[in-house]
């Protein structure tokens, strides 16, 4: 009976699916278990932690992020290697700090908004260090791509903007949304530029160069809030580090 046969194919179908599922399963628990008995071989416990294995600070060798503690990083933003971040700075949502070439320094009420990548270089084509340095009450807009590039206090740093190695962006400087300050570009002092590449627009206001101060202080007490808003972050792992340098050097 063709109705049979169909339902005795379909019960078949539906037997091996779930045996799939079984196996797929099994798989992946394999792997877990043998990732795990791995990492107890190197003494790395990170599996352990309870609330999210997604490390916001993260060491690259002997390199480790170094914040003060009223710095707010965002839970699913990253600081990788050689960065140092000063007092009530802040590193939103998405964001990667990436030291791993060359120091990246960020000053004190500075912000990195959301989606923002600051990168270090290994070489400056203009000769000098290749560290990426921003200032004091900098801001930082949010999807902006900053690589060995300086940006000195009071700087703005429009949305979705592109600063090369060895750029400049002086005090009281401002990048329109979207522009491409190419490698050794310079934003003077108490100048708007914009565009691609980006080329002066205008001279800043007496208003405007007063309101970047504030603008950055209320990105600060934003971050204020946010902060408040999360537990403190596990550093189990990183005391677990330290208790085994100690214990090696005894």
């Amino acid at each position: 009976c063709p109705q049979v046969c169909a339902a005795h194919y379909g019960c078949r179908l539906g037997a091996m699916k779930r045996v799939l599922v079984g196996v797929g399963k099994a798989l992946r628990d394999t792997g877990q278990a043998v990732e795990r008995m791995g990492m107890r071989a190197q003494d790395n416990w990170i599996f352990q932690e309870k609330i999210c294995r997604h490390r916001a600070l993260m060491n690259l060798f002997d390199q480790r992020p170094k914040l003060r503690p009223s710095v707010f990083v965002a839970p699913n933003a990253s600081l990788i290697g050689n960065v140092s971040v000063m007092d009530e700075s802040s590193i939103w949502y998405g964001a990667v700090v990436r030291g791993d070439q060359s120091p990246v320094d960020i000053g004190g009420k500075s912000s990195i908004g959301d989606r923002s990548v600051v990168l270090s270089a290994s070489v400056n084509p203009t000769g000098f260090a290749a560290k990426t340095s921003i200032g004091d009450w900098v801001t930082v807009g949010q999807g902006c791509v900053l690589r060995g590039c300086t940006v000195d206090n009071f700087a703005v740093v429009g949305d979705g903007c592109v600063i090369g190695e060895g750029a400049l962006v002086e005090t009281h400087g401002m990048l329109e949304a979207g522009s491409v300050l190419p490698a050794g570009g310079l934003v003077p002092r108490g100048e708007v530029h914009g565009g691609n590449p980006a080329a002066f627009v205008r001279k800043l206001e007496k208003d405007e160069i007063a309101a970047i101060e504030k603008k950055a202080e209320d990105v600060s007490m934003s971050a204020k809030k946010h902060a408040d808003e999360f537990l403190a972050y596990s550093n189990t792992y990183q005391l677990r580090e330290q208790l085994g340098t100690a214990a090696g050097k005894i």
